[in-house]
């Protein structure tokens, strides 16, 4: 699993959703969560999401989706049908499991400067209540 710390900067509410805005360093991460969480404004939280959900890409581009991040390739593991790819974003490291036909279409290398991103749905909530 992949954590970052994270602070809470806003949310909004509905009946069944909340759309929860928080930031790691200076970046953005929204979550939608299907729950309505007991937060404030500045309360520190992790977040955290599976290796299978981090999506990476080529830079330039450009995309609608939240959570999209730059990181550098700190080191590769390829497998016949999986790769795992181990990305250094700020002091953190972030693994991204992709299919390895996917990781050789991108000719990606150690070193090289990637873009990251993970769904917002795909994103959990682990706070210091939950035992950890």
């Amino acid at each position: 699993m992949n954590t970052l710390n994270a602070c809470v900067t806003s949310m909004d509410l509905s009946t069944h959703l909340c759309a929860l805005r928080t930031m790691v360093g200076n970046d953005t991460f929204e979550l939608i969560l299907v729950e309505n969480p007991s937060l404030v404004q500045g309360d520190s939280v992790t977040l955290v999401f599976k290796e299978t959900e981090v999506i990476l890409l080529r830079p330039p581009i450009s995309i609608s989706s939240a959570n999209v991040q730059h990181a550098t390739i700190k080191s590769i593991e390829s497998g016949i049908v999986l790769t795992s790819v181990t990305l250094t974003y700020h002091e953190t490291m972030i693994v991204s499991l992709i299919t390895t036909s996917a990781f050789k279409r991108l000719e990606l290398s150690v070193g090289d400067s990637v873009i990251w991103m993970v769904q917002p749905s795909e994103i959990s909530l682990l706070r210091s209540s939950d035992g950890v």
